[in-house]
């Protein structure tokens, strides 16, 4: 039965728009978490320029967010699924505001760990809560397209937007150091959290300003699971190996976020004598280019499912194809010296790298259904676990092989994902509805 005060004046005739509402806050929340966890590659640099951590140790507090990041998936997936987005993401973000500023008045690597461990722990809720909010408020046929805006084009323009707003604009232009700057950008996360529990509810049902054919709308061709009905598993052998292939391509994916969040910003200072200023603007280039290639991605996986017919293979070909063209141009790009002309390569990089981001989304979607936000724990917690080993593996490469080898660690990483992704089967639910 719905809940919708219809009877107060809403025409029920034509959906409501309060869907786009919902996918703004989505999005905001994705820009803003990224913001702030990519905060710690701004100040890495510094970090290590003023000797308060050595090259290794930077390398493991890298890493360090991935280990309670990880354990913190499921849970806050779990979260998601029983106490609802609405109550899960404001907490989320107050306590990872705090986390955010935290650096500075730290100033010791046993600290700084301790933060990096209480980052990965108050931001897990937040990515498994979104993967809920898009399979609970966005149509079935534009929700991938969606999901690249939201997780991709969101999530790394934040990213991107953070060494520009902390190395660029509140170091380079205003002055501030980087404990100040910090503390400033964390105040957006506090902001963010009243608005959005103000203006959001978990379900089209339960949102005053949606009518019924909204919620019908969002609804057209999915799994709604009633108070009566239970989720049942499915642990097949085929469905385990399938799950395999996703955790694979999930856990090696996340060595090059480590290159381009943390490595970058220290590459341009280190290898190219980058100022503050400088760094902010060129670090956040590929990532820029991350977030139009999430964008892109998004829609490609729309049309090309409509346009061959076959989900499965749709997802493949996207996943797949466009990280073996970011290895050839991470590749490509040792061949430059100027390291503005470098950055461009890898704008383009970044690009095809996260094309696969809402394939990922729309993975996690298609095999979780209504149980979306649990499964997003599960592969994001895999994921995460590649994230804690990347931080120090990646270090050990860079002190043996310099800048060079890392990148051509990460070309190889590329092809393995790209190898998972070709075993991975979209169209296997992992979770379906027990109607005994």
């Amino acid at each position: 039965m719905s809940t919708h005060p219809d009877s107060q004046g809403l025409d029920t005739s034509r959906p409501t728009r309060v869907r786009w509402l919902i996918f703004g806050l989505a999005a905001l929340a994705s820009y803003i978490n990224y913001v702030h966890r990519y905060s710690w590659g701004v100040i890495r640099p510094f970090l290590l320029r003023d000797g308060v951590v050595d090259e290794e140790q930077a390398g493991w507090l890298d890493g360090l967010i991935g280990l309670t990041y990880g354990f913190g998936q499921f849970p806050g997936g779990l979260a998601g699924d029983l106490l609802g987005p609405h109550l899960v993401i404001p907490i989320s973000a107050v306590l990872w505001s705090i986390v955010t500023a935290a650096p500075a008045v730290v100033s010791a690597f046993n600290g700084l760990a301790t933060i990096r461990l209480a980052m990965g722990l108050v931001q897990a809720p937040c990515y498994p809560c979104l993967g809920k909010i898009t399979q609970s408020w966005i149509p079935r046929a534009i929700r991938t397209t969606q999901q690249g805006f939201i997780s991709s084009f969101a999530g790394r323009a934040g990213g991107a937007c953070s060494s520009l707003i902390i190395g660029t604009l509140l170091m380079g232009v205003l002055g501030t150091n980087w404990q100040m700057a910090l503390a400033i950008t964390a105040v957006a996360g506090l902001v963010f959290a009243v608005v959005f529990a103000l203006l959001f509810r978990n379900s089209p049902r339960e949102h005053p300003w949606a009518n019924e054919a909204e919620a019908a709308l969002i609804e057209q061709g999915e799994v709604v699971v009633t108070a009566d009905q239970r989720l049942k598993w499915d642990w097949s052998p085929r469905n385990i190996c399938n799950l395999g292939a996703f955790f694979g391509a999930s856990f090696s994916s996340t060595f090059a976020d480590n290159l381009f969040v943390f490595w970058m910003p220290t590459y341009l200072v280190q290898a190219k004598n980058f100022t503050a200023a400088d760094m902010g603007v060129f670090a956040s280039l590929p990532l820029f280019g991350g977030a139009l290639g999430g964008l892109c991605g998004g829609i490609l996986n729309d049309w090309l499912i409509r346009i061959i017919d076959n989900r499965r293979r749709a997802r493949r070909l996207i996943a797949g194809g466009c990280k073996v063209v970011a290895a050839g141009l991470i590749c490509g790009s040792l061949y430059f010296e100027d390291g503005r002309v470098v950055m461009g390569v890898l704008f383009f990089c970044k690009f095809f790298s996260d094309m696969s981001q809402p394939t990922w989304w729309g993975t996690v979607t298609d095999i979780g259904g209504p149980a979306a936000g649990r499964v997003f724990g599960m592969v994001n917690t895999v994921g995460a676990a590649g994230l804690f080993i990347a931080g120090p593996t990646m270090a050990w490469v860079k002190i043996h092989y310099d800048f060079d080898g890392l990148f051509y660690f990460v070309a190889g990483v590329y092809l393995v994902t790209t190898a998972c992704w070709m075993m991975v089967d979209c169209t296997r639910r992992l979770v379906i509805v027990d109607d005994r």
